[in-house]
């Protein structure tokens, strides 16, 4: 699956009437219960992220990642480095060590809350400021994502 169609599967997901909920991993609501818990609740829906170009193509809206970054506290990178440049960087390091996040890392997270309780309430993502829980999302909804694309 290409980020284009990623991007178009997370879009559609605002126009489905019955909501999907993901009813597998009971850690899903539990994290979002978190997040929603969380004092300074900074949130967008899924119009608002997509923006629509004149080749039908959708981007993202940069002001959303900027969000993201500046609520979490991590770096935004736009493409992954060449060459073995950090560690910092690497899969395998575990979640709280990471300094930067990628789109991929976003829209995972993103996929994840759509397909919650919450967001089928409210039809909003709402950004942690706790990196953990972010990496957690994210994690979710790339399993999420590697389902869809065994099917």
């Amino acid at each position: 699956m290409t980020i284009q169609e990623y991007l178009d599967k997370i879009e559609a997901l605002q126009n489905e009437k019955n909501k999907i909920v993901f009813s597998d991993n009971a850690d899903l609501d539990l994290y979002i219960q978190k997040i929603k818990n969380e004092t300074r609740e900074l949130s967008f829906t899924l119009t608002e992220i997509f923006q629509k170009s004149n080749s039908k193509m959708t981007i993202i809206n940069e002001n959303i990642l900027e969000m993201f970054s500046n609520h979490l506290g991590l770096l935004f990178l736009e493409e992954q480095e060449s060459g073995n440049v950090c560690f910092a960087n690497n899969n395998d390091v575990r979640p709280e060590y990471k300094q930067s996040f990628k789109l991929i890392d976003g829209l995972d997270y993103v996929y994840a809350f759509s397909h919650s309780t919450a967001f089928k309430e409210s039809q909003k993502i709402i950004i942690t400021s706790e990196t953990d829980l972010f990496w957690k999302l994210a994690k979710i909804g790339s399993n999420l994502r590697e389902r869809t694309l065994n099917k």
